[in-house]
């Protein structure tokens, strides 16, 4: 998606970029985990309506507070810290036709200004996976969610362990300091009153080719509000967001993610005893005739 303002950086503020700010200046379209299908399963499961009011925590250029408005009518209030990429969230709600549905602002997670039991969905998605004090974040969403209102969230974690060297390289390119989460200590994070998982659904990565991840750099870094850059500075966002993009695809293909709800229970009661899992039937391969 093109819009009008075209940034103006150095080389030098470029090298000195994150991944998140540079969200920002290409204008991503910076998905949760899943995409867009993980937010038609969770806009269902959730059973969200025109009636529904959803915080969303991390929403960095909008796609998934706007896909929200869009496929369910609910009202969403979205929130980030970056004011590059919550321009570019206002431009794109207006232009999807929903800025009468969802409303961007700036504001700290940790401390929403937002009154006590204000929304039916709190929608975080992978973001309280890079946040340093968890358990104050998820008290926050605790604090504004209704009773028997959901938080929605999508921890990525390892399948594959990676080596100390890797995940120090994957956490500087996000400006976060990051220890290797594996599927319980995600689970783990969300095992808080009054909190009680209600329904899940686990997904493991595609492992995408090389050429995929150069083609979608070289169309997003040769959008024309990037234009005007000068030399220096194209080249160094060029290859800095390359490093990036290929370093995220070898984290990826080590990684997968679940879909939770999580209710705000109003009143305590025991934990289930007799759990079940679902069985997947494996697809019938067809015969070769031979």
């Amino acid at each position: 998606m093109i819009t009008t303002n075209k940034p103006v950086y150095t080389k030098a503020e470029i090298d000195e970029m994150t991944y998140f700010d540079l969200i920002g200046v290409v204008r991503e379209t910076n998905r949760p985990p899943g995409g867009a299908h993980s937010i038609r399963r969770i806009a269902q499961s959730a059973m969200l309506n025109p009636q529904s009011k959803v915080l969303e925590v991390g929403t960095s250029t909008g796609f998934t507070a706007i896909e929200l408005a869009r496929i369910s009518g609910c009202h969403v209030y979205a929130i980030d810290i970056n004011e590059e990429s919550l321009a570019e969230a206002r431009i794109r709600a207006k232009q999807y036709g929903v800025e009468d549905k969802v409303t961007f602002c700036k504001q700290d997670a940790t401390a929403m200004a937002f009154e006590h039991e204000s929304f039916d969905m709190v929608f975080c998605g992978n973001v309280t996976s890079y946040m340093d004090n968890k358990e104050k974040v998820i008290s926050e969403y605790c604090r504004v969610l209704k009773p028997n209102g959901y938080v929605a969230a999508i921890p990525m974690y390892y399948i594959d362990t990676p080596t100390t060297e890797f995940v120090h390289r994957v956490g500087k390119a996000i400006g976060v300091n990051l220890t290797p989460n594996y599927r319980q200590n995600c689970l783990d994070y969300y095992q808080v009153e009054p909190l009680d998982i209600c329904w899940l659904e686990d997904y493991q990565f595609d492992n995408i080719e090389e050429s995929q991840v150069t083609k979608y750099v070289d169309e997003l870094t040769q959008r024309e509000h990037l234009s005007a850059l000068d030399m220096p500075a194209s080249e160094a966002l060029t290859n800095k967001y390359s490093e990036y993009m290929h370093l995220f695809r070898e984290n990826l293909a080590m990684m997968g993610f679940t879909l939770i709800l999580l209710r705000k229970e109003p009143v305590k009661i025991d934990k289930e005893l007799f759990t079940s899992t679902m069985i997947v039937q494996p697809t019938a391969r067809k015969s070769s005739g031979k």
